[in-house]
């Protein structure tokens, strides 16, 4: 069960709602947030993956990818991924975050991240 505190990433399919039985959740625990600021924020250049990194709480961290975002925000995703070996759980985030971008673009789909 994702608690109500929990940050979620959203694939809502083209033409879905949010309450559509087609949308997936991704949670991002905080614990994950928390691991992987500080490799996220001082390792990428300035793009959508520091972008989503930098806030977990409230309205700054929630944000809507889509079209061709979808592949920047993989291309940041992919390019951090070999730094995150040192930390798992990071790193599994990560690569699913990066296939939701791929699966999201595929469908004309976008990602909805909602705020804990």
């Amino acid at each position: 069960m994702i608690g109500a505190d929990t940050r979620r990433v959203l694939l809502v399919p083209a033409g879905a709602q949010l309450e559509d039985p087609r949308v997936t959740c991704l949670p991002m625990e905080e614990r994950v947030w928390e691991s992987g600021y500080t490799l996220v924020i001082d390792e990428v250049k300035r793009g959508l993956l520091q972008d989503f990194w930098k806030h977990y709480y409230g309205s700054s961290a929630e944000m809507d990818v889509s079209g061709v975002q979808l592949m920047e925000f993989r291309k940041d995703i992919m390019a951090i991924t070999p730094e995150c070996v040192g930390q798992p759980a990071v790193l599994r985030f990560l690569v699913e975050l990066g296939r939701m971008c791929v699966q999201a673009y595929r469908q004309e789909g976008s990602l909805r991240v909602v705020a804990a």
